[in-house]
């Protein structure tokens, strides 16, 4: 058997809990058929980069499993058949990582330093408006600096 780490996208006018339900059902399918699941986290609704297929924000997901490739093979086709799933993608590693996903990390970050909450990887700090005026401001400081 091998591991895999497993996440998918679901549509955004589904709630937690149809999602969480979806997770379990993926569960169960591979628990059915000879495999394991590990761990298996709801990450969030976020927003995407960019529209897919008509949903600018989803529902995150995450599994790790341990199947046959038949198995993973039939989740991949299973998971590409279903409405609900916008996206998904399925790796194979050699070990999993203990740690918190990257997704949860990030969503720590945001709460223990107070920055702008569902913005994706932009915070405030890399708004260009702010760092135009900090441009400005720096290149003001430096021409006074001259003069005098």
């Amino acid at each position: 058997m091998n591991l895999y780490e497993i996440i998918f996208i679901g549509r955004q006018d589904l709630s937690q809990q149809q999602i969480e339900a979806l997770g379990v059902n993926l569960g169960l399918f591979v628990s059915q058929n000879g495999g394991e699941v590990s761990r298996s986290e709801y990450c969030g609704f976020r927003t995407l980069a960019y529209p897919i297929k008509k949903n600018h924000k989803g529902h995150y997901y995450i599994m790790q499993i341990k199947a046959s490739p038949e198995v993973v093979a039939e989740l991949d086709r299973t998971m590409k058949i279903n409405e609900d799933i916008i996206r998904f993608m399925i790796v194979k590693v050699n070990k999993f990582d203990e740690k918190d996903n990257l997704i949860t990390q990030v969503k720590a970050f945001v709460d223990e330093f107070g920055m702008v909450k569902d913005k994706g990887y932009r915070s405030a700090s890399y708004n260009n408006n702010n760092n135009k005026d900090s441009a400005e401001n720096i290149d003001q400081a430096e021409k006074t600096a001259v003069v005098e």
